[in-house]
């Protein structure tokens, strides 16, 4: 029989790698989706969506396309590389979505209710870096419209 103490270095040191790994044995660690995204919340009006963030050229151009629907207080938070007109399309789309092209602190614009079919361009009414993509008929629902306040961690 081979003794134990023979493997205890090599045990301790697989322990300690494996506590120092990110986000092990964290029980605050950052939430994400069932498609990888971190999600946060963002506030607009009075309202709180719980939005998947979306950052890197892959997952900006796949967007929410693909995808059968959108959860009641869901979204996606596209943060954009720089603060320009911003030129968005319902590439893959299966459901309708509101659009609402942000800057810090408020609402710059909306396009509502945009079909899932749409085959246009939809496009900021000014320079923004980050758009907001919530289920079509949210805008309408909550009553939400430029100028509106805007914030989100």
């Amino acid at each position: 029989m081979k003794s134990a103490g023979k493997y205890f270095p090599g045990f301790l040191l697989a322990l300690l790698l494996l506590a120092a790994w990110p986000g092990a044995g964290h029980s605050g660690a950052e939430e994400v989706s069932e498609y990888g995204n971190p999600f946060t919340w963002v506030t607009v009006g009075q309202v709180a969506v719980k939005a998947e963030v979306v950052q890197t050229p892959e997952k900006l151009y796949l967007g929410l396309g693909q995808r059968r629907e959108l959860p009641a207080g869901r979204g996606m938070l596209f943060v954009m590389p720089r603060r320009e007109v911003q030129h968005f399309c319902m590439r893959g789309m299966e459901f309708p979505l509101d659009f609402l092209w942000l800057a810090p602190g408020k609402v710059v614009g909306v396009e509502k209710n945009v079909p899932a079919d749409y085959a246009g361009a939809l496009t900021s009414p000014g320079p923004v870096s980050f758009v907001l993509e919530v289920p079509g008929g949210f805008c309408d629902q909550y009553g939400i419209q430029a100028g509106d306040p805007a914030r989100w961690q």
